[in-house]
């Protein structure tokens, strides 16, 4: 069966949908509701082509849709906490919006790693944490994932480097470091302080994680036999 996608807002970005599934239009988060019955893969919120941020609609069509990826496009700047799978913040191409709505059509629903107050799609790299999403990189998506698949183990900065960068060399580690300090922009409250991902001195890292207290989506804590799950 052909993928089908809802867009809500004008017509400019119809014509790229259209080159991955059938497109339902709305002009309106309001007369959206008027396709409540029928099933879609995805929505793709318009935000600015309707002069609004976007975060009422898009908790509402999630609640109308439950099955469906919600995809919300902003006008830029900071991204705001929402009921989105994936935050698109303009300024935004059609070859972007295509890969996006590509990763989420191709997604494995069971790649996607919960642990504690985080969440990450493996497949389309977005990680949710506390509320907010973030895109990531290839290798930050990876270095996070190994960290979630294994939380409150302390991690070998030469096993990382094996795994995330397929190499043993560590005569220069600063990409680690880099990408160490770029995974705690977007996991901790305050990065300058991790409360997470924390550095054992002279082994490596390791991610903390208190399953029983915290999860992505603020809601009582999934039963995580072993750490990290993997749905």
């Amino acid at each position: 069966m052909a993928s089908r996608i809802l867009l809500v807002g004008t017509a400019r970005w119809q014509a790229t949908l259209q080159r991955h599934a059938e497109v339902s239009r709305s002009p309106s988060g309001l007369r959206a509701h008027a396709f409540g019955g029928q099933p879609f893969d995805i929505v793709v919120i318009d935000a600015p082509s309707m002069y609004i941020s976007g975060e009422r609609v898009c908790r509402d069509l999630k609640a109308r849709f439950p099955a469906s990826a919600v995809v919300l496009i902003t006008a830029g700047g900071a991204a705001p906490a929402s009921a989105a799978d994936l935050i698109l913040p303009e300024p935004l191409g059609a070859r972007q919006l295509s890969g996006a709505i590509t990763r989420i059509l191709c997604a494995d629903p069971r790649d996607v790693i919960h642990c504690g107050p985080f969440s990450l799609n493996r497949t389309t790299r977005v990680l949710l944490a506390r509320g907010a999403h973030s895109q990531l990189s290839p290798k930050l998506a990876d270095l996070i994932a190994l960290f979630l698949s294994r939380p409150n183990e302390t991690l070998p900065r030469a096993e990382i480097m094996r795994k995330v960068w397929k190499t043993a060399y560590l005569g220069d580690t600063r990409t680690l470091n880099v990408h160490i300090r770029r995974a705690r922009q977007v996991l901790e409250p305050d990065p300058q302080q991790p409360r997470y991902l924390k550095t054992a001195r002279g082994q490596g890292y390791r991610l903390e994680i208190d399953a029983k207290k915290e999860r992505a989506d603020g809601g009582p804590p999934r039963s995580q036999p072993g750490g990290g799950q993997k749905r």
